[in-house]
């Protein structure tokens, strides 16, 4: 047992650095679709990127050296995720399109404390006392970000914490496939669902079964009409389609290869990005309560992370004097 905890040491700090890279790719299309949601159905990027995605995976497939089988072995869990990954990332977008992209990723923050609790409650992994206090810490962080203030949108907001809820309990099911299916084939069936989704959502849109009328921003930008795009966008919904396919397969890679608990609180870089391309495209600059609040939520979420490493440091410590004790002639 202790043997394989030496292994998720190693595995645990590599899946921190993919992840890591995936959220970077992740925020440079916050700021595409951010551009977009003044423009076109949240619904019609979901579908095209989705498209571009699907093709881009195949080929990482076809070209692996791995025999890869896109045929899930948990194929109702993975239809589950992949409803939960639709709905994370829709509402997520719905969200920025009322709100400044920093202020959406804090609330949107939450997930990590999410994770932890459910990597305890559902996965079963260890979470002490400590680091339950660092996620009831995490959540005192949001409410200082949510203190009144008049800045938030209250429709905005709920779609931010729905993304947070259903982007944790995607990530607590993708630890379950990992031990069943290949990263790629998570990422090409989580695609395939989104785009699927988004055609059936678009169609009952279209032929008037879900009608939506408001002006508010956040509804707008999901029932919008389908529109022709420029080519300059098409260039830039080709760049989210190969964001989406490496960025997947990364997220996907991350939580696979180690416990959830573990990686989660990385997610923490994501609010950075999100500040400093606020700053840089929209002038976006986060007020007092934010910064506060962020400030209390990343240091929970990092003391998560510096109490596992304590954890996993302390038992892969046992492996060798283990080793030491087994008789010469059992060695042999």
């Amino acid at each position: 047992m202790r043997a394989r905890v030496a292994v998720s040491t190693l595995d645990a700090a590599n899946a921190a650095i993919i992840l890591v890279f995936g959220l970077f790719l992740f925020s440079i299309q916050d700021i595409i679709i951010k551009y977009f949601s003044t423009h076109y159905s949240v619904l019609q990027i979901v579908f095209v990127r989705g498209m571009i995605a699907l093709g881009l995976l195949l080929l990482m497939v076809k070209f692996s050296r791995e025999t890869i089988s896109l045929k899930s072995k948990r194929p109702l869990l993975m239809i589950l995720r992949g409803l939960l990954g639709f709905c994370s990332y829709t509402t997520y977008y719905l969200a920025v399109a009322a709100m400044p992209l920093a202020e959406v990723v804090s609330i949107t923050f939450t997930m990590p404390l999410f994770v932890t609790a459910m990597s305890a409650l559902i996965l079963g992994e260890k979470v002490g006392i400590r680091r339950w206090c660092a996620v009831f810490i995490g959540f005192a962080g949001v409410v200082i970000i949510l203190s009144p203030s008049g800045e938030f949108n209250s429709l905005a907001v709920g779609f931010a914490f729905i993304a947070a809820l259903t982007y944790a309990s995607q990530t607590i099911i993708t630890r379950f496939l990992g031990d069943h299916d290949h990263p790629l084939t998570i990422a090409y069936n989580a695609i395939l669902v989104f785009t699927i989704a988004s055609g059936i959502l678009s169609l009952l849109i279209v032929t008037g079964l879900i009608t939506i009328t408001s002006d508010h921003p956040s509804l707008a930008f999901f029932a919008r009409a389908w529109v022709m795009p420029t080519e300059v966008d098409l260039v830039l919904m080709l760049a989210i389609g190969f964001i989406a396919a490496v960025g997947f397969y990364c997220l996907s890679k991350a939580y696979c290869s180690s416990d959830a608990s573990a990686v989660a609180p990385f997610e923490f870089t994501y609010i950075l990005w999100a500040v400093v391309f606020g700053y840089l495209f929209w002038n976006e600059v986060p007020g007092p309560t934010t910064i506060i609040g962020v400030f209390v939520l990343v240091s929970s979420s990092l003391y998560i992370w510096y109490r596992e490493r304590r954890i996993q440091h302390s038992e892969t410590a046992l492996v060798p004097a283990q080793a030491a004790e087994i008789p010469q002639q059992e060695q042999t």
